[in-house]
């Protein structure tokens, strides 16, 4: 593995002491239900601010499979949370534009948009667990 060292103002890093994203998808660890829904209302935030957060955070809770602490992977947390939002109709109605009467919109990052991509949702949230998660892991 080649080694890479790099000088911040707080210091050096070392790249072989960091995680390695090419690894993330695979590697299992140790996350809790409170994790995914902070990191779900944190991404959706981002997104659009859903004005019946508390609600759909309330519903998906219900629906999703994860016990208190569990064990799994970037890929299979993802497919997870995917999975609740397609037994969760207030996140559903999320991914349907309010202001357009056509079935497909298009959008810029930059721009406003009226609706959350779930997709992209359920893909950000399950990244943001996995890098606080392996942060955890590697500072402890």
């Amino acid at each position: 593995m080649k080694r890479l060292t790099v000088t911040t103002l707080k210091g050096s890093i070392d790249e072989t002491n960091s995680i390695n994203a090419r690894h993330w998808d695979n590697t299992p660890f140790l996350t809790s239900r409170s994790t995914v829904l902070g990191a779900l209302a944190n991404c959706a935030v981002r997104q659009l601010f859903p004005i019946d957060l508390a609600q759909a955070l309330s519903s998906f809770d219900s629906k999703f499979t994860g016990s208190d602490y569990f064990e799994t992977d970037c890929t299979n947390l993802r497919r997870c949370v995917r999975s609740a939002f397609n037994m969760c109709p207030i996140i559903l109605g999320w991914n349907k534009p309010k202001k357009s009467e056509h079935t497909v919109v298009f959008c810029s990052r930059y721009g406003q948009t009226d609706f959350i991509d779930l997709d992209a949702l359920a893909r950000n949230a399950a990244h943001a667990v996995t890098l606080e998660e392996k942060y955890n892991s590697l500072h402890q």
